[in-house]
């Protein structure tokens, strides 16, 4: 990670990742995913502060492969 802003947005993008591919509506819908835990950890308000502070913008949007 090269800082602490990367390794959030980080954070976020794998746990909205799931989402943003409309496989599951929540993170913690997720079952292969660390969401729930992160949320039991940090607690529901801590996660919306961190997503509001580190949104994920089109952070990966290059990462995928493009459709044909």
């Amino acid at each position: 990670m090269k800082s602490e802003r990367h390794f959030w947005a980080t954070m976020n993008y794998v746990h909205t990742n799931p989402v943003r591919h409309r496989i599951v509506k929540r993170w913690q819908d997720w079952p292969f995913g660390s969401a729930c835990d992160y949320l039991e950890s940090v607690g529901m308000d801590k996660a919306r502060q961190v997503w509001q502070e580190y949104p994920v913008g089109d952070y990966g949007k290059e990462w995928d492969p493009v459709e044909t």
